[in-house]
């Protein structure tokens, strides 16, 4: 909207309550952030948080991998936001309020072989985004940001970089590479890292789809929860494979 005072955006407190995620922590997150990165938080008031618009172009497509990965380092290298990132909740969360018709016992056995798992401990620690994409990502001329700040939190960087393998149709291997190299860590290391986390990220896109649908009645949920499920499926074959070596 704008304003005398500037263009500003206003997001509602959602009346879904989902564990972890509140507009405190986003209002909080994007406090700690350096100039630019994000939206500039204005006040939450009344279960509305208000910020100013992130001047920019929305990106339609992904932009360079190079740029990408140089983003995300400089965020994993801030401070951490102060609250950890824990999908456990989540997962719980979006089986019990997705469509009694859709779930399947395939899907509570990982759900329950994830929580005897346990998180894998962070290679790294450091604040997350964890929702990197084309329509997240802002061109302010050579800069990149990012909107959409409600995921943020502490966690894993293996963990945000799963997570954008996992969104986006990239090389995962070039984007592994160049992480590794701009932050100093063996690439061995982090592939490995990465592969632990793949199994909870597919099964929390999966459920999110899921949970959508039942929401939404959009027949374009089911078919992604469908393509998430096959993912999944990947994903433990490599799994299998990883822990076999």
């Amino acid at each position: 909207m704008d304003t005398v005072d500037g263009c500003f955006t206003a997001r509602k407190l959602s009346a879904e309550r989902l564990p972890g995620i509140s507009l405190r922590r986003h209002y909080r997150a994007l406090k700690r952030l350096p100039a630019g990165t994000g939206p500039e938080p204005y006040c939450l008031a009344d279960g509305w948080l208000f910020t100013r618009w992130l001047e920019g172009e929305v990106l339609p497509d992904l932009a360079p991998l190079t740029e990408v990965t140089s983003l995300l380092y400089y965020l994993h290298r801030q401070p951490c936001f102060g609250w950890r990132i824990s999908l456990i909740p989540l997962l719980e969360y979006y089986w019990q309020v997705s469509s009694p018709q859709r779930r399947t016992l395939g899907w509570l056995r990982e759900l329950k072989r994830l929580k005897r798992l346990k998180e894998p401990c962070p290679l790294r620690l450091a604040p997350l985004h964890m929702d990197v994409h084309a329509g997240n990502l802002v061109r302010q001329g050579e800069k990149l940001g990012l909107i959409d700040w409600e995921y943020a939190g502490d966690g894993d960087i293996a963990l945000e970089l799963a997570a954008v393998q996992a969104a986006n149709a990239i090389d995962s291997e070039t984007l592994l590479r160049l992480y590794a190299g701009q932050a100093s860590l063996s690439l061995e290391a982090l592939r490995r890292q990465v592969a632990r986390w793949q199994p909870w990220i597919a099964l929390l896109m999966a459920s999110w789809y899921e949970c959508r649908w039942q929401q939404t009645g959009e027949q374009n949920f089911i078919t992604l929860a469908d393509d998430a499920w096959r993912a999944l499926r990947a994903t433990k074959h490599q799994e299998r494979v990883l822990w076999a070596q």
